[in-house]
């Protein structure tokens, strides 16, 4: 390919379709006619001979290969514009602009309400578009790499358990913590790791298998946790649990926000676990970019929020709950 015959500034056409998926405001973006962005769309399928994007009732997806050129695309353009003066700042208050983020149903919970309440005060024309990641624990770095999301917000392992292109900012630590139902009969057995593992209960897998760390601490104490229910979403275990005689092993963000609005007892675990950190993931493309850096200091102010109001709760032992029921029943 001649670059020379190349207008360069169909990149950042195709920039602006990848975040958009949508002709109309990819042509506001980049301040152009909705006809010249699309006479810049059929240029562009000619240079990389590929539709790139096809239409649907929702909009315009990206094919395979417009996915595949996307992180090189952003890259590239973080580059250039940073060789032409340093980069724009960028303005919230004023910017149109659209990110995707990875984030389980958990993340969601605890960050999700906060930065729309902060997006509508400080940046009125930037949305939010939230993604399913296909693991848990595994990071979506395939993704991130091809622009696909912006970032990735869930329980991620550190930077050295990541490729040397993918980021990573802890945002809080998590405990995790047992719930059950007020009146399980479980609840009033002797507390320990046989008595745990003997009792029925609720976990959350995001795919068939049906073993996570609980499990291989228990084995390896010779014991083995009775599942009677998996499910996808960490959200329907507090609902499961306090309609039913099974406990589960919860984040403790997630049994304290339940324990207001169900009949649920928590307390902690009877054997160590280790703290699970919630983490953000990004890209090394977008490591320079304004509009990213401004969307992964917002999402840290909005995480150190929720870690401060988590500073101020917490969760009892068993002997505590213990010691508070027979309190009330001395009472007149």
């Amino acid at each position: 390919m001649n670059i020379y015959s190349v207008d360069l500034n169909l990149l950042v056409y195709l920039e602006a379709l990848l975040e958009e998926l949508s002709v109309s405001r990819a042509a506001r973006r980049v301040g152009i006619t909705q006809p010249a962005m699309s006479n810049a769309l059929g240029r562009l399928r000619d240079l990389f001979e590929d539709p790139l994007f096809r239409r649907t009732a929702r909009g315009i997806v990206p094919t395979p290969r417009a996915i595949q050129l996307s992180g090189s695309v952003r890259k590239a353009l973080v580059e250039v514009r940073g060789l032409l003066g340093g980069q724009p700042a960028f303005d919230p208050a004023t910017a149109i602009r659209t990110f995707r983020l990875a984030m389980t149903d958990y993340a969601e919970l605890v960050l999700l309400g906060k930065l729309a309440q902060q997006l509508r005060r400080q940046a009125p024309g930037v949305q939010i578009l939230v993604r399913r990641p296909e693991r848990i624990f595994i990071p979506p770095e395939k993704e991130l790499g091809t622009g696909a999301i912006d970032a990735a917000i869930g329980f991620y392992p550190d930077t050295t358990a990541l490729e040397v292109s993918t980021h990573a900012m802890d945002l809080f630590e998590e405990s995790n913590v047992c719930i059950a139902r007020r009146g399980n009969p479980f609840v009033r057995k002797k507390w320990n790791t046989a008595t745990f593992a003997s009792a029925p209960q609720g976990g959350v897998f995001y795919r068939a298998e049906s073993r996570g760390l609980v499990d291989n601490l228990l084995t390896a104490k010779g014991l083995r946790r009775q599942l009677v229910v998996t499910t996808p979403h960490f959200l329907s275990i507090p609902f499961l649990v306090a309609e039913s005689d099974l406990i589960a092993c919860v984040p403790e963000g997630l049994a304290l926000r339940f324990q207001i609005l169900l009949p649920l007892e928590v307390w902690r675990l009877p054997f160590s676990f280790p703290p699970f950190h919630m983490r953000l993931l990004w890209h090394d493309g977008t490591r320079d970019d304004p509009t990213q850096r401004w969307l992964r200091a917002f999402i840290l102010e909005i995480a150190s929020q929720v870690a401060r109001e988590r500073g101020k709760k917490r969760t009892p032992t068993r002997r505590d709950i213990r010691s508070k029921a027979r309190r009330l029943r001395r009472r007149p």
